[in-house]
């Protein structure tokens, strides 16, 4: 007789009920913690419902912090409010359309004009996009998501689009970009001028606190495990560690999941804090295999570096040692150095990422300094997780 694979749709899970609810992809029916965004967002969309232009929006916050969700959910409530009228909405993730170029691509296909995707001056796409839409007599609202991707390039885009308006009849028509960006010194970056045309109104979305995370993880928990097959601990124990790391829901969500098919492998009636933990540290884990062989080199021999340091005992590492550390490791493998305010500024990038924690330390015998606190696994794992993977 032919064995069924586990997760055959044929087999009756004991843990889930429906695994789909504990994907990125899942938007549930509310969005527990983002209150305040959700009627934020809706107050400055109201405008359409008179037929006036709405200002440009940036949504600012770190990964994992709701943003996506709340575009999409509030994006599906208004396509259905305002069917077959002047009203059109368009997501485009510019993680894909990573250039000005792409983004305008897809703008044009919008409107049913065929460019090539590549090769056309810039100029002629835009002048493109702006015939069909001054004809089209329509409030265009336009989400790019992961706005901070096409990074020097953001500026042309954030400047070609912004200034639309000032050239059309918004009488009639008009076009307001929902920028969502996981960079929160995003506007910073940008040149004078793109900051200038864009001048957006900003929602902030801050990392997730304990009783927003447990709300969210115990929601995808009722719709998505069976009944009476998780401890309530469990739940508050990923809420909070969680909480204290980065406050990111993702995160969270990846690591019930994980805790689940834990338990579900080891034909356990119940997800418990155990099996939480181990989750928590396979999550961890994947999170920086995956972040390791996407780390220039040099980022690589950084995070080396943190990791030798803490692994040897050093509890608060300074940028001084682990830039000392950080040479030995460029001579072992014969590689140029950097200047010691890039690797300084590598550190703020890897923190950025989530892969180590730092703080700044006042006084002592170097003054104030930035200081590693811990790396997202055990170093000794870290060791062994960048060891696995080539330095060149």
């Amino acid at each position: 007789m032919e064995t069924l694979p586990f997760g055959h749709p044929s087999i009756v899970s004991r843990i889930f009920r429906d695994k789909r609810v504990l994907r990125e992809s899942y938007l549930p029916p509310t969005l527990p913690g983002r209150e305040s965004q959700i009627e934020d967002f809706e107050a400055l969309l109201s405008p359409l419902h008179y037929n006036e232009p709405v200002p440009h929006i940036l949504f600012i916050g770190k990964t994992g912090t709701g943003k996506t969700a709340v575009v999409k959910q509030i994006l599906a409530r208004k396509e259905a409010e305002f069917k077959d009228s002047f009203i059109r909405f368009e997501y485009i993730n510019c993680s894909r359309a990573n250039t000005a170029y792409r983004v305008f691509y897809k703008l044009n296909r919008i409107f049913g004009i065929l460019v090539p995707p590549s090769g056309l001056p810039f100029d002629v796409l835009y002048d493109r996009f702006f015939e069909a839409l001054s004809r089209s007599k329509i409030r265009l609202v336009v989400i790019l998501d992961e706005i901070d991707i096409p990074s020097k390039r953001g500026d042309r885009l954030l400047y070609s689009l912004s200034r639309i308006n000032s050239e059309l009849d918004e009488e009639t028509t008009s076009l307001t970009i929902v920028g969502i960006a996981n960079t929160v010194n995003f506007l910073d970056r940008l040149d004078e001028r793109a900051r200038s045309s864009f001048n957006p109104a900003v929602i902030y979305f801050p990392p997730y606190n304990a009783d927003e995370l447990q709300a969210i993880l115990l929601q995808r928990a009722r719709l998505g495990l069976r009944d009476g097959t998780w401890e309530e601990g469990a739940i508050n124990y990923i809420a909070a560690k969680i909480a204290r790391e980065s406050g990111d829901a993702r995160r969270a969500i990846d690591v019930l999941r994980m805790a689940a098919e834990i338990a579900e492998k080891e034909n356990s009636i119940k997800l418990t804090v155990e099996h939480a933990k181990k989750a928590m540290d396979a999550v961890s884990e994947q999170e920086l295999g995956l972040a390791i062989r996407s780390l220039p080199l040099h980022h690589r021999f950084v995070l080396l570096a943190i990791a030798k340091l803490l692994a040897s005992g050093d509890e608060r590492p300074g940028t001084g040692k682990i830039y000392r550390s950080y040479l030995t490791i460029t001579r072992m493998h014969m590689a140029e150095p950097l200047t010691m305010r890039r690797v300084s500024g590598i550190i703020n990038e890897l923190a950025s990422q989530g892969l180590i924690e730092t703080k700044m330390s006042y006084g002592g015998a170097y003054g104030n300094t930035k200081v590693v606190t811990s790396i997202i696994v055990a170093p000794e794992r870290a060791l062994k997780l960048l060891g696995s993977v080539a330095m060149r």
